[in-house]
């Protein structure tokens, strides 16, 4: 019997880079108790397939998604082509009983996630939404905080994802056809792991850009949640300057707390208990701590992690379900998640069309449910 827990990679692009490195990383950081083994990987072009299984070391290409979802010696696939390239090969793995991983988002649309989510919950085995940042140890001890009831109510929720990728693109290095509202659906996904409920939509956006698919660049949308609160969500290809800014506020009625990708390891949180004992202001939290997140699987306290760390997270919640055959656990974003969030998304993008308020639950999608 084969011990080892053989994975497959769909696509050659740099977030292949990114879950390889992870996998490869388990055994060192944080093992799930079997081996694992990247054995296979397939790209559209024989070309970027070749160089990118020769960069990985992994012995076995194709340009043939089929061919990899049905080798035996692949027990879990992970799915990190294009959002076009999701379902159908998704779907074909999950019926073959395989567990998958798939990237964000998870589907073109609220009716792809909600199919991909369905096939999962009729397979019956592990599936995971790359919703990497859940992963990191500040944003892990965000939700603990908020989950506990430490900010009290929470009452408004911002996120704003910021980068000028679209606004530098030429026609030598044209825009990348992806788009602001569904490519930036990590907001969205915090949204939801941080207790938020969206309720309605009002959005507008903007193609700000002469290259690349006539798809929104930006967007600004106000959500209305569950229980009275607010929520802003912004996101950008053509904020100049900004990289990868993404920053993330909660406001409760008994504290606050926010966070920027830009500075990872630390998370800023106000308690309203502190203040009434004349020690205001925000704490400045390192999280390194040895009783933070994820902290035994890395360095002294003191000593930050990278942005890949999420990365091996995410993958060790994943493949320890799967050696040991239970449910991903309650932190790993499902494909659930992710049909939450193509819902939202597709909120935003009819709210911004038709210049109207949306109700979400007007757009959901009948099928299972967990």
């Amino acid at each position: 019997m084969d011990d080892t827990l053989g994975v497959g990679f769909i696509g050659a692009g740099w977030i292949t880079r990114a879950h390889a490195l992870a996998v490869r990383s388990l055994a060192q950081v944080a093992p799930v108790g079997r081996q694992v083994e990247v054995r296979m990987l397939a790209a559209r072009g024989r070309e970027r397939g070749e160089a990118m299984a020769g960069r990985l070391g992994v012995e076995r290409y194709t340009t043939d998604w089929r061919e990899l979802v049905e080798d035996p010696a692949v027990h879990v696939v992970a799915n990190l082509s294009g959002v076009y390239g999701h379902r159908e090969a998704t779907e074909a793995a999950l019926a073959l009983g395989k567990p998958v991983l798939c990237e964000k988002p998870l589907g073109v649309d609220r009716h792809e996630a909600r199919s991909m989510a369905d096939a999962a919950a009729a397979a019956g085995v592990q599936a995971a939404t790359g919703f990497n940042y859940r992963y990191l140890p500040a944003m892990r001890l965000a939700r603990d905080i908020v989950a506990r009831g430490d900010l009290g109510s929470i009452v408004h929720f911002r996120g704003a994802y910021l980068q000028d990728y679209a606004a530098v693109a030429t026609p030598v290095l044209p825009h990348n056809g992806s788009r602001s509202v569904n490519d930036y659906a990590h907001i969205v996904d915090f949204l939801h792991y941080l207790g938020g409920e969206a309720v309605s939509v009002q959005a507008a956006s903007a193609k700000l850009t002469a290259y690349g698919p006539d798809v929104e660049d930006a967007y600004v949308a106000a959500v209305e949640l569950g229980g009275g609160g607010l929520a802003n969500l912004e996101a950008s290809r053509v904020a100049r300057g900004w990289k990868g800014r993404q920053r993330i506020e909660v406001d409760g009625t008994e504290g606050s707390l926010w966070w920027d990708m830009e500075d990872m390891n630390r998370l800023h949180v106000f308690f309203a208990a502190d203040e009434r004992a004349g020690l205001g202001g925000f704490r400045d939290i390192f999280v390194t701590q040895p009783d933070h997140p994820f902290a035994a699987n890395w360095w002294p306290a003191g000593h930050g992690v990278g942005w890949e760390a999420g990365f091996i997270h995410e993958w060790h919640y994943f493949l320890s379900a799967v050696a040991t055959g239970e449910p991903v656990p309650a932190h790993q974003a499902t494909f659930e998640d992710g049909y939450r969030a193509a819902l939202v998304c597709d909120a935003i993008l009819q709210s911004a069309r038709d210049g109207t308020r949306v109700r979400v639950a007007d757009l959901a999608v009948p099928g299972a449910r967990p």
